[in-house]
């Protein structure tokens, strides 16, 4: 049996509107990264990344209760909010509750009442449809626990879940927020999914496909009682079987684990991973990397040929790679500069696209403040701008039917480390379905794919 079910809950109705989107995972989702990327920026650094120093750069006290089963959000009238949280849950489970209750602090509205994470908040502040609201804060709990660059790219090659279960120790994450994470890397056709258990079966309440999972699972598709997630009891209860389900053909490869309940449920949540059968495994590349010259790329039909800009030069720069690719493209840089002069578009984010051929085009980015060395040290790379760049230069690209071919942007002046641009390329163009092929210098170091993982502390 399948259904569907509609967005109730007044919070969540307020965040669609406030945003445009229809869907609000995807709304909270981006309110989330925003919150990160613009941490990251300024010095926030992991993996693992710590919800409590988060909580402090946002001005929100974190405030230890014994007498508390989980976290709350406590709105305050004469100075700012507070988590207030049991500091004698396991420290992956602490996390994830500060994490979840930052996610709270995304709604416009979330001064109106407290915000509980507990199994026994008051019935006058309970909701039928809060489970909703649950939702939604997980998945900004797992953005800004997971976000870019976070993970290994190697080890999302392995979807087998006691593998990628290991690895939540390591990065000091919930199961949740490593699966969304790992979903949004892997090449292989997978499906990480988010479950509750009702009285006459389950309910998946979202889903994260990867690249080249190619088929749908919609929230609100209803599982019967008998289905093998039944086997997921309690938390840290795990299945590996196979199964079909509504609107799927052939078998599925089914693995999952139960994890904490939504406040105030007696049952488990579920996340797990679809796979299809065996032959049905092809991979997808995600961005593909060469040795070569990104002012002379590989084409293959239309070609847009993207870099970073700064918002304070009018005229690219004679070094780096602005410089040889206005020494290969004159009549680009000449565009450029009589759009950047006047025009006041020249701005965090806008996009510039000069035509060279017809079916070649360059793309300028604007995602940098300034340029030079900064006296904090701190990158110049803007990342929530860059993220706006991207999304334009994917609507570029899917309106010519055409490629897009980039140095390693950002990891020069920019100074971003590439598992952070690769993570939101991959995001923002590739899984829109617009291929990207990266060029490294013959003479230059390839980009390091990891991040050294580090200890993280409790507070």
């Amino acid at each position: 049996m399948s259904s569907r079910f509609e967005w109730t809950h007044p919070s969540v109705l307020t965040l669609m509107a406030e945003s445009g989107m229809r869907d609000p995972i995807e709304a909270i989702g981006s309110r989330a990264r925003d919150i990160a990327l613009s941490a990251m920026e300024d010095g926030w650094e992991g993996p693992p990344y710590d919800p409590f120093e988060l909580a402090r750069r946002l001005g929100i006290a974190a405030v230890p209760r014994d007498n508390l089963e989980d976290a709350r959000l406590m709105p305050t009238l004469d100075g700012p909010s507070r988590i207030e949280f049991n500091p004698s849950r396991r420290p992956a489970r602490v996390r994830f509750s500060v994490a979840h209750e930052l996610g709270h602090s995304l709604f416009s509205d979330y001064a109106e009442r407290p915000r509980y994470r507990s199994e026994s908040h008051s019935l006058e502040h309970h909701r039928p449809d809060d489970w909703q609201l649950e939702v939604l804060c997980n998945v900004a709990a797992a953005e800004l626990l997971m976000p870019a660059g976070a993970f290994r790219l190697s080890q999302a090659d392995d979807l087998r879940l006691t593998h990628l279960l290991d690895l939540r120790a390591e990065y000091g994450v919930s199961t949740e927020a490593l699966l969304r994470r790992v979903l949004r890397l892997t090449d292989r056709p997978a499906c990480m999914f988010a479950c509750a258990r009702l009285d006459d079966g389950f309910r998946v309440d979202y889903a994260v496909p990867s690249r080249a999972w190619g088929r749908s699972l919609s929230p609100g598709l209803l599982l019967s009682a008998d289905s093998v997630l039944s086997h997921c009891t309690a938390v840290g209860f795990s299945v590996d079987d196979h199964e079909r389900l509504p609107g799927f053909g052939d078998e599925l490869h089914v693995q999952a684990v139960g994890i904490p309940p939504y406040p105030g449920d007696r049952f488990p949540r579920i996340v797990g991973l679809l796979e299809p059968p065996d032959g049905e495994r092809r991979r997808v590349e995600g961005v593909h990397m060469v040795r070569g010259d990104a002012t002379r790329p590989r084409r293959d039909g239309p070609t847009l040929i993207a870099h970073i800009v700064n918002d304070r030069a009018r005229q690219w720069s004679g070094r780096g790679f602005s410089g040889s690719l206005g020494r290969r493209y004159p009549e680009a840089r000449r565009l450029y500069g009589e759009w950047s002069t006047a025009s006041d578009e020249r701005r965090l984010g806008a996009v510039h696209v000069a035509q060279l051929a017809s079916d070649l085009w360059v793309v300028s980015m604007v995602a940098q403040a300034g340029y030079g060395e900064t006296a904090s040290g701190r990158s110049r790379l803007r990342l929530p701008a860059l993220v706006n760049c991207l999304e334009r230069l994917a609507d570029e690209a899917l309106a010519r039917s055409a490629s897009v071919h980039m140095p390693p942007i950002g990891t020069g002046q920019g100074a971003t480390p590439w598992p952070t641009i690769r993570d939101l390329i991959l995001e923002s163009v590739v899984d829109r379905g617009v291929p990207v092929t990266v060029y490294v210098l013959p003479n230059e170091p390839m980009p390091q794919e990891d991040r050294a993982v580090g200890q993280l502390a409790l507070v």
